[in-house]
């Protein structure tokens, strides 16, 4: 082998994808950003390899370049679900709930059958996205959408919990606030809430 020759120069894309996880899942996001991109060189039109190196970038901390990249990818297929939630995620983190909402519909759109525990988690920061928006009817809805899939989410049912209070559903947030306290004692904010709710409805608080 040339001395100037990459040691992965007869690795296939596959391969290079591969490689690009191994280093990722070690969090060595050089190393996962260098693979993808040799896989790129060889197959500019492949979806995944824009999406994973978006993914090394987000995980730095730059989120213009991440962003770019995975809309590059959705580009190129309209149809990855998890690409449409990680730009998503990275709208939110941006301070742009109304695009992230859209995100994460579209997300849902792509694969409204797909895993349990992913669609969970979409639905339940869709809710979060809506509420920044001030669309809480919309934001209620999607957090309980989450909770038909898993009722074990404690901090969707505090969301949703403490939307419907806010929303004058004094008998629903207590009871979501309790279920909270049953999974989680010592919530805080479950804790004071749950007092808040029952002041309002004329009880004492514990009671």
């Amino acid at each position: 082998m040339s001395a100037r020759q990459s040691p992965d120069a007869g690795a296939s894309v596959d391969q290079l994808l591969e490689a690009g996880l191994a280093h990722h899942r070690a969090g060595d996001l050089a190393g996962a950003a260098r693979c993808y991109q040799r896989a790129l060189e060889r197959a500019p039109g492949l979806a995944r390899g824009w999406h994973l190196l978006g993914l090394t970038h987000a995980q730095a901390g730059e989120a213009a370049d991440a962003m770019a990249l995975i809309t590059r990818a959705l580009a190129i297929d309209p149809g990855d679900a998890e690409a449409h939630g990680d730009l998503g995620h990275l709208h939110q983190r941006q301070g742009r709930p109304a695009e992230a909402a859209a995100s994460y519909r579209a997300a849902l759109a792509a694969d409204p059958a797909g895993d349990a525990a992913w669609r969970t988690r979409i639905w339940t920061d869709l809710g979060m996205a809506l509420s920044a928006t001030g669309d809480r009817e919309n934001a209620i809805m999607a957090w309980q959408t989450a909770l038909e899939i898993d009722a074990g989410r404690i901090d969707t049912q505090y969301h949703l919990a403490s939307a419907l209070h806010d929303s004058g559903a004094l008998d629903d947030a207590a009871a979501g606030y309790r279920t909270v306290l049953a999974a989680q004692p010592r919530h805080r904010d479950a804790q004071a809430r749950l007092k808040q709710a029952m002041v309002q409805m004329g009880a004492q608080p514990g009671g």
